[in-house]
């Protein structure tokens, strides 16, 4: 049963490191996909990966295009949940389009938004593979993250009593940034009864 749990985490890595790859190619400063779009414009690129004040801009456009997929999946199943009679009967009552959005689609999604809200804060506290494939903490410290940090202090400097601290500091954020979202969705997040 445990090689099965072990089998399943391996496409999910792989995909990050595959997607890590792709990014510091297209994101390469001399033969890069994204300068020479830029460079076609008329725009010089920067340095993104090797500029300290581009590289997490790099590392974070990386990363959102990871997730939008899996996001966009989930959002549409959410739309996909909402029944079409609210939406006769909300055209029968004369409502426009923005009316339908503003109090029917938003309230009726609420709850999958905070889902992906939830979900994707704690995937940006979790930002590793990307840190460490694109940049490895550089340059000059600018894309240090603290799962990056964790791993450093565990598995280069061998203290491992700095990297459980750092792991409980790491859980502790997260958890108050949870609690705080699960506080404020009373505020905005509608459940069809």
């Amino acid at each position: 049963m445990k090689i099965y749990r072990t089998l399943y985490y391996i496409p999910v890595i792989t995909s990050w490191v595959a997607g890590s790859l792709i990014w510091k190619i297209v994101l390469n400063p001399q033969f890069g996909v994204l300068n020479n779009i830029l460079n076609f414009i008329g725009l010089q690129g920067p340095g993104w990966l090797y500029d300290q004040s581009w590289a997490m801009p790099g590392i974070v456009l990386a990363s959102i295009w990871k997730d939008v997929g899996f996001f966009g999946l989930i959002l549409f199943s959410g739309l996909r949940g909402i029944s079409p009679t609210y939406y006769e009967a909300a055209k029968i009552d004369g409502a426009n389009s923005w009316q339908r959005f503003k109090n029917i689609t938003l309230p009726l999604i609420s709850p999958t938004l905070l889902f992906v809200i939830i979900i994707s804060l704690i995937n940006s506290f979790q930002l590793f593979p990307q840190v460490m494939i694109m940049t490895q903490g550089g340059p000059n410290g600018a894309t240090q993250v603290m799962v990056e940090r964790i791993y450093k202090y565990a598995f280069q400097y061998y203290k491992m009593g700095y990297a459980s601290a750092f792991s409980w500091l790491l859980f502790i954020i997260v958890f108050v940034v949870t609690l705080v979202q699960m506080k404020l969705q009373k505020r905005w997040v509608h459940y069809e009864s």
